[in-house]
């Protein structure tokens, strides 16, 4: 559909979740062995303007990223910035991905994010067939997908939607069509009050709608073609092309892995061989609508359960601080630690408090896991201790930290400044991004927004050449009155989000 996408452009986003990284993490830590992602090859189907790819080929400049779409402006969106970027190892074209061939060659990753379920029968299948053809012996695919049951109350939506907007013809009303789909949600909300569960869960779903970017609200439900699958029939469909489940890119997003232990207990009794079935159940259980699986070739061997020794091989990074202002660490009494977007957890471990605080302490910088437990057993003043005693505790301790999000796992991690130098220095890329969005893309390929004038303005001084007199003496001509102190808390919070690179 690329007068559809040309008319009203799907806005370029990076997905962290779709990150090399963030599959190779996952696959090692389920006993596969995946390529090194500072020397991978990475492909995307449906890469739009590159704003998932290009950041990944900018801070991975040994690796190599191709990406296909079908919206001929998107990718020359990408060329420009790419262009620019002077990026040597990424390589965009335009192309139907039915047309996709054996001159593209062999991919460690193959990434295919909002495109299988928004795609024609015969296109899906050749999503399928080119994960199994081009993905290395090794590689590992991802694949997101809308699923039931969770997606009937948006079918019907979908149906009230496409009934609003019969009348508009064509792609040539793309704009039109998104207002007047907006005008009847805002209806919907106001007149549908949430009297009974069938209304609550409506107004849930109309008010998430609403709060959607536009345009991909756009693409995503009023998009020619929308297909929700079962888990059971996506797993079906690509074991028909030589492809097998490994988990989900989040392995905890695994919903069998988060039910209570008595729910989990009654779906071992309905499937007690089968995972994909107890997943199916799952799915049953928490009305899933999405999914974001990863898939490998099928003579690939690894476990179904994670192995918490496999955190040894990680690098660790987590934004936990605290509660208390000066935590108690040798002794074995309870302090409470905080994730700053939500979630905490209490430990009375000396070795647990101890990483914990030294986490909090290096954020946003990553620490390879030898180096925490070494830091963490002087801290806690426990270097008398079995080492691989703490070593096997301190492993268990940040898987269940990785499952409850508060720290991230990763094998590679640009490195990211914990504080301004004294010529501060932003990537390129963020000071390309700013001048066409408020959405920049960070080290840790996380999209952050720059929503106040002053800061996008002090971005775009950080090119390296300036120290605080001359960055004070530039914001002060345009924001009169600002001090030395709100400059350096300024850089300080760009550094923390991991927009700095020096």
């Amino acid at each position: 559909m690329p007068n559809v996408y040309d008319e009203l452009p799907y806005p370029g986003l990076p997905f962290s979740q779709t990150h090399p990284d963030r599959l190779a993490t996952t696959a090692t830590l389920l006993g596969m062995t995946p390529a090194a992602v500072d020397g991978c090859r990475v492909l995307e189907l449906g890469c739009g303007e590159a704003g998932n790819l290009i950041p990944m080929a900018f801070t991975l400049p040994r690796s190599c990223f191709t990406g296909i779409d079908l919206s001929g402006t998107a990718i020359a969106r990408g060329h420009d910035l790419v262009n620019e970027l002077r990026l040597p190892n990424i390589r965009l074209e335009q192309l139907d991905l039915r047309d996709f061939d054996s001159r593209f060659g062999q991919f460690d990753y193959i990434i295919a994010h909002g495109v299988y379920s928004w795609v024609p029968p015969d296109a899906r299948e050749q999503v399928l067939d080119i994960c199994k053809t081009h993905l290395a012996q090794n590689g590992v695919t991802y694949i997101s997908y809308n699923t039931y049951p969770g997606g009937h109350l948006r079918d019907a939506i979908r149906s009230m939607m496409q009934f609003h907007v019969a009348g508009v013809a064509g792609a040539a009303g793309a704009v039109e069509k998104s207002t007047r789909v907006r005008e009847l949600l805002e209806f919907l909300v106001e007149a549908s009050p949430a009297q009974d569960a069938y209304h609550a869960a409506l107004q849930s779903e109309l008010q998430s709608f609403l709060g959607r970017n536009p345009a991909h609200f756009f693409h995503d439900e009023l998009n020619e073609f929308n297909y929700r699958f079962y888990f059971y029939e996506f797993v079906k469909d690509a074991g028909r092309h030589g492809l097998q489940y490994v988990s989900e890119a989040h392995p905890f997003s695994s919903l069998s892995a988060t039910l209570p232990p008595a729910v989990t207990e009654k779906m071992r009794a309905f499937s007690p061989d089968d995972n994909i079935v107890r997943e199916q159940y799952a799915d049953f259980v928490t009305l899933r609508k999405f999914r974001q699986s990863l898939l490998c070739h099928d003579a690939v061997q690894f476990e179904r359960r994670l192995d918490p020794s496999r955190v040894s091989q990680m690098l660790i990074v987590s934004e936990v601080q605290p509660a208390a202002a000066q935590p108690v660490i040798p002794v074995p009494s309870a302090e409470e630690f905080r994730y700053p977007k939500g979630g905490s957890i209490s430990t009375n471990h000396p070795l647990g408090k101890a990483a914990l605080l030294h986490l909090g302490r290096i954020w946003p910088a990553p620490i390879a896991f030898s180096d925490l437990l070494h830091t963490a057993r002087d801290l806690a003043e426990c270097r008398n201790a079995p080492l691989a005693d703490d070593s096997a505790w301190l492993c268990d301790m940040l898987l269940k930290l990785y499952a409850a999000r508060l720290a991230e796992l990763h094998l590679h991690v640009p490195a990211c400044p914990t504080s301004p130098s004294a010529k501060p220095l932003v990537s390129p890329l963020v000071r390309a991004q700013l001048r066409t969005s408020h959405s920049v893309t960070n080290l840790r390929h996380v999209a952050v927004s720059i929503d106040d004038e002053g800061s996008r303005f002090l971005l775009t001084l950080l090119d390296g050449t300036r120290d605080r007199t001359d960055l004070l003496a530039e914001m002060r001509r345009p924001f009169d009155g600002i001090t030395a102190e709100q400059l350096e808390t300024n850089l300080e919070r760009l550094a923390k989000m991991s927009l700095l690179v020096a």
